[in-house]
């Protein structure tokens, strides 16, 4: 009905009409796409940041779930609040207990216990769980606003939508000025036909009536008329020829992996090649003429296919005799991907229907999407460099820890990478170089005094070789260590006395338990300054503190690497000589003890005073098959030592 209409429709309307709806319709869907795609960006934008902001808040959140610190976890979670779209924020404990909470909810928003409802703004929440060392310690929540989002949109559809108008109007204005210019000259032309159609193309010739174009266009169909008796002879071997190249085109056509499927406008098969009777074995052949099809409606070929709403596309297209995209559909049964597409065949309406098997390809695809997604949210800061330094690509977590730098050389290491032989060597060997050093960028801003902010970092260089096993580029990874120096940091105070650094009596106290687990045997040393008070008294108990730091040292310059020197309080120490498999000598049990009373009656020179001390040691050989509990063991070497004060101190004793 459409066709028939505009078919009926003056020259003038058909120039007009198309124009003017082509040109308004344009503008119209150029709108909404620019609004639906701004919209769905900022979308995507939004989310993703803020779930970067929700993992970046919950990795720094680890620490005070740990402590308990709330008020660190509500300056952590102050952070949030420099994103106008985050409305508010929750942090649990495993066991769904509320530890704090960012509320900046806008007047049309409120909590409903744990969740928020509001009577016109849109939002969404983003969990993200707070974990350290794998051990999951609790849950962030994160709430964002899409309000903003939506009045960009809405602004932007209001310009469009005054553009559109505008522009329909141009375009009714210019449809018009082109009719002027299209239609008169055609017009002629058309009354110049009528006369040679009346009075016989071979025996009247038209008449020029302007020296315009059109005149031209006459005088050069004056002459094509008295070419035509000329070209009677040439057109039977130019028919010739053709049906030369028709079979040459129908071999080429056969030989072609892709298939072809020539549908006619009723939408039967009426050709195929050989490849699209593999790919679609549906297709039936006569039994005399194996080159032969029968009459085969392509919809009960592809019937198998899917999507719907592509086969409908495809089926629109070959009623209109217009060219398809390629398209990919997937069989359901095979699962196999194809890639369709049609091109409209001139003269008798005939559509070509080309298939393609694109399987491997669409899978290759995929695994190419899927690696970059992978590379992009990878926590770690990854970086692709080619041979000449140059930064090829780079992952979201490395631009926002060091900024989008382009070059290598603005990537500063506190102690550079030189690639001497034995450094190229492993490279090459075992393809993979590892470094432990502090790392910062020229993008990177200083702290208040004025030096650039030093992240430590594990850097692992990989080298990408091609096909020829030659190194293409390097996949650089920067692991950022401040969380684990951290950790490494509060270890170390939680184990090891203050002043001393020594093992405290915790640390002490679980390795000599660990290590009589293994059943190695253990000579436990109890160890106590005599005179101590006294430097405290005389000195001053900086005087004193500094006394213990050089006690400590030497107590451990005098036993081996691996055994225990620890600080119990004030001035008892704790020492265990853990055995190998065999008993050392009573003779060499008694040189380390004395060796170590010597060490400490050595002088001492401390800020121009001279203090005296010495010790008195208790110890006990704890054997490895020993079932005697640890306390009683101690409680031995403690009464070992009290028997060497006894006996007037500054010498040792050892009970059995």
């Amino acid at each position: 009905m459409i066709l028939q209409w505009f078919s009926a429709l003056p020259l003038r309307k058909k120039v007009i009409y198309p124009i003017w709806t082509l040109l308004t319709l344009s503008t119209m869907i150029l709108g909404a796409s620019v609004a639906h795609f701004m919209g769905v960006t900022h979308s995507a934008n939004l989310y993703t940041r803020t779930s970067i902001l929700a993992q970046g808040i919950a990795s720094n959140l680890s620490g005070a779930l740990i402590f308990n610190d709330k008020q660190t976890g509500l300056d952590q979670m102050d952070a949030l609040s420099f994103d106008p779209e985050v409305i508010a924020a929750r942090v649990e404990h495993v066991n769904d207990e509320l530890f704090a909470k960012l509320d900046n909810l806008p007047d049309n928003c409120s909590w409903f216990e744990q969740e928020i409802h509001c009577s016109h703004s849109v939002f969404f929440a983003i969990t993200h769980p707070i974990t350290l060392d794998n051990e999951h310690l609790g849950n962030l929540t994160v709430w964002a606003s899409k309000d903003s989002m939506f009045e960009q949109r809405n602004q932007i559809l209001t310009i469009f939508l005054f553009t559109t108008v505008a522009f329909s109007i141009l375009a009714l204005f210019f449809a018009h000025g082109l009719h002027r210019l299209i239609a008169t000259p055609l017009l002629s032309i058309f009354n110049s036909m009528q006369t040679v159609i009346k009075k016989g193309v071979t025996e009247q010739r038209l008449h020029i009536v302007h020296p315009d174009e059109i005149g031209k266009l006459t005088h050069c169909f004056n002459e094509m008329l008295d070419n035509l008796s000329q070209r009677d002879s040439q057109l039977t071997l130019a028919f010739q020829r053709l049906e030369d190249k028709t079979h040459y085109i129908n071999q080429v056509l056969d030989s072609l992996d892709q298939g072809l499927l020539v549908v006619s406008p009723n939408k039967n098969v009426i050709y195929h090649n050989p490849a699209a009777r593999l790919l679609l074995p549906q297709i039936k052949l006569n039994n005399d003429e194996i080159t032969s099809l029968n009459q085969q409606h392509i919809e009960n070929l592809l019937s198998d296919f899917e999507p719907l709403n592509r086969l409908t596309l495809l089926r629109e297209c070959l009623e209109s005799h217009q060219r398809l995209e390629p398209t990919t559909l997937r069989h359901q049964g095979t699962g196999q991907q194809y890639q369709i597409s049609t091109y409209p065949i001139a003269g008798e309406y005939n559509s070509l229907i080309h298939i393609e098997d694109i399987s491997q390809r669409y899978l290759i695809e995929q695994r190419q999407r899927m690696a970059e997604m992978i590379f992009d949210q990878n926590p770690s800061s990854v970086i692709v460099v080619t041979r000449t330094m140059t930064i090829e690509t780079k992952n979201n977590a490395f631009i926002q820890t060091f900024g989008n730098i382009s070059h290598l050389n603005q990537l500063c290491l506190r102690q550079p990478v030189e690639f001497n032989a034995s450094v190229l060597k492993q490279l090459l060997r075992l393809g993979y170089f590892k470094l432990q050093t502090d790392v910062t960028s020229k993008l990177i801003s200083k702290n208040s005094n004025g030096k650039s902010h030093w992240l430590p970092c594990l850097l692992t260089i990989k080298t990408i070789k091609n096909g020829d096993d030659k190194v293409e580029s390097f996949v650089i990874s920067i692991n950022d260590q401040t969380q684990v120096k951290e950790l490494q940091r509060l270890n170390f105070e939680a184990n090891h006395d203050g002043l001393t650094q020594l093992a405290n009596r915790q640390n002490a106290y679980k390795q000599l338990l660990n290590a009589h687990k293994k059943e190695t045997s253990i000579y436990l040393i109890f160890l106590d300054l005599d005179g101590f008070k006294a430097v405290n008294d005389t000195y001053g108990h900086q005087c004193g503190d500094d006394l213990l730091k050089i006690i400590a040292q030497r107590l451990t310059n005098n036993v081996f690497e691996n055994d225990l020197v620890a600080r119990l309080s004030g001035d008892e120490f704790l020492l265990g000589l853990f055995m190998p498999n065999t008993k050392i000598s009573e003779h060499e049990v008694h040189a380390i003890l004395q060796r170590i009373l010597d060490a400490i009656n050595l002088p001492i020179r401390i800020n121009e005073c001279n203090p005296t001390v010495s010790a008195s040691i208790g110890a006990y050989y704890w054997e490895g098959n020993d079932h005697i509990p640890l306390e009683d063991a101690l409680e031995k070497a403690d009464k070992a030592m009290y028997q060497a004060k006894l006996s007037g101190k500054n010498r040792y004793h050892i009970t059995k």
